[in-house]
């Protein structure tokens, strides 16, 4: 079995906690709409802040099981975010721009490369 980095270990349980944030804050509004009647917008906003959530928990779960693509799918899309924060204020673009380094680092970082090889057999 091979060792997981505890830099890999903190990463993948904060995309956890922020994809069930993002899957709680769905369910949320969605729930707390359905009286007042949810406007096709809305609706789009809601799904999209739940698919958004599902991504960042299956890729934290997965890359706590050394799943390469899970890898892969965290850093794109932290770069998504950093995309969709360029029609937003500057400050979100630079907080999502440093987020999106400090993920490139740690998740191609050597050790991490190494956990996330599969073995040759």
């Amino acid at each position: 079995m091979k060792k997981r980095p505890i830099s890999v270990t903190v990463v993948s349980v904060v995309f956890i906690l922020i994809g069930g944030g993002g899957l709680l804050r769905g369910v949320w509004s969605l729930m707390s709409g359905m009286g007042g009647g949810i406007t096709n917008h809305g609706l789009m906003d809601i799904a999209l802040v739940s698919i958004s959530g599902i991504l960042a928990l299956l890729s934290g779960v997965f890359m706590l099981r050394g799943a390469n693509w899970a890898r892969w799918l965290c850093i794109i899309w932290m770069a998504l975010h950093v995309v969709i924060s360029i029609g937003h204020e500057m400050s979100k673009v630079v907080v999502h721009s440093v987020m999106l380094v400090v993920l490139l680092v740690v998740l191609l970082w050597p050790n991490a490369n190494a956990y996330f090889r599969k073995d040759s057999l």
